[in-house]
């Protein structure tokens, strides 16, 4: 129990502290707690690149002001000189990502298989693949260009069925199955971005 009490007690403490150094606050127990700009400048050092110590403003604080380029200074009543953060430039939220792909004829990446490149075009129009092209296909090996001859054909008509590139492999042709579906996928993802 006493173990667990000095533990939360060491936690709170250094919580304390961590939250006071990243407010810029002097714990020196004779001054009362008051912001780091408000103590004045922090000297430099005097080796060139070296890090400035824990609390000092940053190396682009405007020279002999202490204060970072764009703060506003005021003095309220007391007299004490205050520094105001710049306020932070508003940012445009990022477009929503498309729900149906835009119109046009969009590559996919060329895929490298096991007997050489399978690569795709795709057609969109109103939303929808009207059209598999095929850019590239394994054509070195007479044995190659049978199989493409048979496999391509049942890819394409299952690529337009489904409208993706979630297909089924064709038996024989599984290097180009993959290399197909990979591509067929990247041109999807392009027209999706528009």
């Amino acid at each position: 129990m006493r173990r667990a009490l000095m533990a939360l007690m060491g936690t709170a403490a250094g919580t304390v502290l961590l939250v006071g150094a990243k407010a810029g606050f002097s714990s020196s127990s004779d001054q009362p707690l008051q912001p780091q700009s408000a103590q004045g400048p922090i000297p430099a050092t005097s080796s060139a690149g070296s890090v400035p110590p824990s609390g000092a403003p940053p190396a682009d604080v405007a020279a002999g002001t202490g204060q970072t380029p764009g703060a506003k200074a005021t003095t309220p009543a007391g007299g004490t000189r205050t520094t105001a953060p710049a306020t932070k430039p508003t940012t445009t939220a990022a477009k929503p990502p498309r729900t149906t792909m835009k119109d046009g004829t969009f590559n996919g990446n060329p895929i490298y298989v096991e007997y050489g490149n399978v690569e795709l075009s795709i057609v969109v129009a109103g939303g929808k693949i009207t059209d598999v092209k095929v850019l590239d296909k394994p054509s070195e090996a007479s044995r190659s260009v049978q199989i493409n001859n048979a496999a391509l054909p049942k890819l394409r008509s299952e690529a337009l069925a489904a409208q993706s590139a979630d297909i089924d492999t064709v038996s024989g042709a599984t290097y180009t199955s993959s290399g197909y579906k990979l591509s067929l996928q990247s041109a999807i993802d392009r027209a999706f971005q528009g």
